[in-house]
């Protein structure tokens, strides 16, 4: 007996569907996926180890932190606006935290003060400075430092120029440079370490250069660069510069950045006391004549630096003396019986034009005489430990009586009982 078994029933419809389905290219050769994954893998390993590296020393290198600024009136009372919609802030005194975004107005016309660029964090020393004079607009763009000390990178400062006049003063030292960047109705000028004078106009904008580099730069125009002595402009369409200045500074090493050996000689006076100093020093982003004495009260001292000039003057109508001045320490009342004893003093030796040796001196104190009898002749006061630019008259219509044919010499002198003080950037224009 057989029997045979059969079923009519339809088969499963998903096991068909699936018995139907093609295959992906990919599977039909696995091997050559296994190497597709591992040479990508491969690729991504050595795009992070690259990048990864890469990306931390861009970090160490260019990462920057915001750098406040120190403001200082010397004269008047500075504007400060914290921001562009803030009301403004009377400055009397130092603050350290002029941010960025601030701007600065000298409006009055007997205010000057001091912008303290950037200072070194291990030192406190400031490495650069601006000085500001009266009808100044200053705008603080960008102050940044480095944030890691390994960084090769330069501080970096731009600044906003909008009218008026201003000096810029870098001198890095021994630590990282300072570069500054200065913007002008009229462009751009990048400053080197050195000593610049800057005046802002709406017609134009003049760059003297004391000491250091500068290139001027105008969207359009091709850029230059300014040598130390030489002065240069621009205007809304065009850049230019003289090919020598039309001004002389009769004075060798003013600014102090070369040796004083072959330029100034230093002297003392204290008779069987402890005697006064002059060196050299840097401060605030310059180079500084340093006077100091501290010992015995109530004893006369004197310490000073001359410089011989022996230059014929007779040729030139215009003769002026700029130079600036730190007072810090004054035990002498005003400037003593004589009105000869100032913390510093500036004295011209010169030649008239009847043959005749003379002496024009200017003398800085800020102590108040005590005695009503000791009046204070040939000088001024002055607030102390903040930067004050002297400019004289012109000396040649000032001592037109007695006209000044020949210059013999300079001195520059401290003197009192003790005393502390700084001048530096010295010039004796001629024009």
């Amino acid at each position: 007996m057989s029997s045979n078994v059969t079923s009519d029933a339809p088969s499963d419809p998903s096991a068909q569907a699936w018995q139907n389905q093609s295959i992906p290219k990919w599977r039909e050769n696995s091997e050559r996926v296994a190497w597709v994954v591992i040479l990508s893998s491969f690729l991504v390993f050595v795009a992070f180890a690259i990048m990864i590296p890469w990306g931390v020393r861009y970090v160490i290198y260019y990462a920057t932190i915001s750098q406040p600024a120190r403001l200082e009136p010397t004269l008047g009372t500075l504007l400060l606006y914290p921001s562009a919609s803030a009301e403004p802030i009377a400055i009397t005194e130092a603050r350290d935290d002029i941010a960025e975004g601030s701007s600065i107005w000298a409006a009055d016309e007997s205010t000057q003060g001091t912008l303290g660029l950037v200072g070194n964090p291990a030192s406190n020393e400031i490495l650069g400075s601006l000085q500001i004079y009266p009808g100044t607009q200053l705008d603080v763009l960008r102050i940044r430092r480095p944030y890691f000390e390994r960084s090769p990178e330069p501080y970096s400062v731009r600044l906003r120029l909008a009218e008026g006049q201003a000096r810029i003063f870098t001198n890095s030292g021994d630590d990282r440079p300072v570069q500054v960047d200065l913007e002008t109705p009229h462009g751009v000028i990048n400053l080197d370490a050195g000593s610049y004078k800057i005046s802002v106009s709406p017609e134009q904008t003049d760059i003297t250069v004391r000491s250091g580099k500068a290139e001027l730069l105008q969207e359009g125009q091709g850029g230059i660069s300014v040598e130390p002595g030489l002065r240069a402009w621009m205007t809304a369409d065009q850049v230019s510069q003289e090919t020598a200045s039309a001004e002389q500074n009769l004075i060798r090493n003013g600014d102090f950045t070369e040796s004083m050996l072959n330029t100034w000689n230093s002297y003392v006076v204290a008779e069987n006391v402890l005697p006064g100093s002059v060196r050299i020093i840097e401060r605030d982003g310059r180079r500084v004549a340093h006077f100091i004495r501290q010992g015995e009260e109530n004893v006369p001292t004197e310490v000073g630096m001359t410089q011989a000039i022996d230059k014929d003057i007779n040729v030139y109508d215009s003769l002026s003396i700029q130079l600036d001045v730190r007072l810090m320490h004054q035990s002498l009342p005003g400037a003593g019986y004589l009105s000869s004893e100032f913390p510093l003093r500036v004295e011209i030796d010169y030649t008239d034009i009847y043959g005749k040796d003379l002496r024009w001196g200017h003398g800085f104190y800020f102590r108040e005489p005590e005695d009503e009898n000791w009046k204070v002749t040939d000088g001024e006061q002055i607030p102390p430990f903040n930067w004050y630019t002297y400019q004289s008259p012109n000396l040649v219509e000032a001592l037109r009586e007695t006209r000044p044919a020949r210059i013999n010499s300079i001195r520059i002198y401290a003197s009192g009982w003790n005393y502390q003080s700084m001048v530096s950037e010295v010039y004796l224009s001629a024009e």
